[in-house]
C-alpha cells in the first residue's frame, strides 16, 4: 500500500472507529475522498481483513439495498492502563473500539519504577493469554499516569521516572511494543471525548475530583494541551493567601482544601480530637482510613463525613467559578472518585460556581457527573492508542 492509499485508508479507520456499520457514501461524506477513491481503499482493507462487508437483512423498498462496512473487530486491539495514585484499571479494546477485558486492583505507584514495570509486565502476558491474543496483534499499549505528563514525548516527571531515557523508550525497548504515555485526567478527558458525556461538545471542561484536582480542556472539540503539554494543573490555583503548604511547594492552593488527600487529612484530624463517625467501626487505626472508606461512610450516610465533603466541594465550586469565566464552557462533567458521592456534593458545588462567576458567562452551562467510573482514564488512553496506531499493520 503506497504511502498515500495508507494515509487515507488510516483515515477511513479511525473515521469508523466506535460507529458500526456505515456505507460508502457515509465514507466519502465522512473523509472528502470521492467515491471510487474511497471504494478502491475499501476494497483493499477488506482483501486485509480490517474490514467487513455487511448484508443489510433488515433493508426495506426496491432496489438493491446499499452495502455496508464495518472494522473487524479481530484486525487488532489495544490495552489501556491507567496508574492510578489509588487503583490501577486496565481495559482491553478490540479494533472496533469496544471494550472486552477489564481488570482492577490496587496501586502500583508505590512501588519502584522496577517493581512496577515487572507488574505490569505480568499483567499484560496474562492477559493475553486469558484472551488467547498474540503479541502482534497488538495495535499498542496506552499508559495514563498522574503528575507532570509530557505525553507526546512519552515522558513522565513524576512517576516511573527512567534515567537517561523517557518511559515510552524504555518501555518500547522492554516489552517490544508500541507504547502510547499520557497524562491521567487527558486521559479520563479522551474516554469522556470518545465514550461519554462529551461527545460531539465543541467547548467544555472536565474536572478529576479524585486524590487529586484536575483539569481536562476541550475546545473546538479537541483536547487542549497548552505550550508545554501540561496545561489543566487546576488544583494548584492560588486560593487562600499564607494558606496551607502544598505538596508543590506553594501556597494556599486548592488541592489543600478540595482534594482527596486533603479531605483524607482533615478527617484523620477531626477524628483524632474526638469527632463522631462511623468511620470508627471501619478500621480503629484513624491512621489507616483512606478515601474509599470515606467515600462509604458517605454513601451510607455518615453525617461527619457528609459535612466534610460538603466544605471541601465548596470551595471546588469557587475554583471551578474562575474556570466559567475564562472559558465559557457549555458543559462542564465531574468525574474521579468522587464521581461516586456526586448526587448530593452536585448541588453545593453547583450553587458556588454559579454564585461565584459572571450570570452572562453561566446562564447556559451544563453540569453532568461522568458514568465510566473507574475505566474512563484506561477507556481514553486506549483509544487513543487505537487512534494514533491503527495505520501499523497496514502493508
Amino acid at each position: 500500500m503506497s504511502p498515500k492509499k495508507k494515509k487515507r485508508a488510516k483515515e477511513i479507520i479511525r473515521m469508523m472507529m466506535g460507529k458500526g456499520t456505515i456505507t460508502l457514501s457515509e465514507i466519502t461524506q465522512n473523509t472528502n475522498m470521492s467515491l471510487p477513491v474511497a471504494t478502491d481503499v475499501v476494497q483493499d482493507l477488506c482483501k486485509m481483513e480490517k474490514l467487513i462487508e455487511v448484508n443489510d437483512i433488515e433493508a426495506t423498498g426496491l432496489g438493491r439495498p446499499p452495502v455496508m462496512y464495518k472494522l473487524n473487530p479481530k484486525a487488532g486491539y489495544t490495552i489501556g492502563i491507567d496508574l492510578g495514585r489509588v487503583s490501577t484499571n486496565i481495559i482491553v479494546l478490540d479494533f472496533s473500539q469496544k471494550q472486552i477485558y477489564e481488570k482492577h486492583f490496587h496501586s502500583i505507584l508505590s512501588l519502584s519504577t522496577k517493581e512496577a514495570i515487572e507488574r505490569i509486565e505480568v499483567e499484560i502476558k496474562t492477559l493475553l493469554d486469558d484472551l488467547k491474543i498474540v503479541k502482534k496483534d497488538l495495535l499498542g499499549i496506552g499508559i495514563a499516569l498522574p503528575g507532570l505528563v509530557k505525553g507526546k514525548e512519552g515522558r513522565s516527571n513524576t512517576y516511573l521516572k527512567v534515567k537517561g531515557d523517557t518511559l515510552k523508550n524504555y518501555l518500547e525497548k522492554k516489552l517490544d511494543i508500541t507504547i502510547r504515555i499520557e497524562h491521567d485526567v487527558k486521559s479520563m478527558t479522551y474516554g469522556e471525548l470518545y465514550y461519554g458525556s462529551l461527545q460531539n461538545q465543541e467547548s467544555a471542561l472536565f474536572i478529576n475530583y479524585g486524590w487529586g484536582l484536575g483539569l481536562g480542556i476541550i475546545i473546538d472539540n479537541k483536547v487542549y494541551y497548552g505550550n508545554d503539554g501540561y496545561s489543566g494543573e487546576f488544583g494548584h490555583i492560588h486560593m487562600v493567601p499564607n494558606g496551607e503548604l502544598c505538596y508543590c511547594g506553594k501556597q494556599g492552593c486548592l488541592e489543600t482544601l478540595s482534594s482527596g488527600r486533603a479531605i483524607v487529612k482533615k478527617i484523620k484530624e477531626k477524628l483524632n480530637t474526638g469527632s463522631s463517625s462511623m468511620l470508627r467501626s471501619f478500621k480503629p487505626n484513624i491512621d489507616e482510613i483512606d478515601l474509599n472508606d470515606i467515600l462509604k461512610a458517605s454513601n451510607n450516610g455518615d453525617i461527619f463525613s457528609i459535612e466534610i465533603l460538603d466544605e471541601a466541594s465548596k470551595y471546588l465550586g469557587i475554583g471551578i467559578a474562575q474556570l466559567i469565566n475564562i472559558f465559557n464552557p457549555k458543559l462542564i462533567t465531574i468525574g474521579g472518585m468522587f464521581a461516586q458521592v456526586a448526587h448530593y456534593l452536585l448541588d453545593s458545588l453547583k450553587n458556588n460556581a454559579i454564585k461565584h462567576s459572571l450570570i452572562q458567562l453561566n446562564e447556559n452551562l451544563e453540569f453532568g457527573i461522568s458514568e465510566l467510573h473507574n475505566n474512563v482514564a484506561s477507556l481514553g488512553v486506549g483509544r487513543l492508542t487505537s487512534i494514533e496506531n491503527c495505520a501499523n499493520f497496514l502493508e
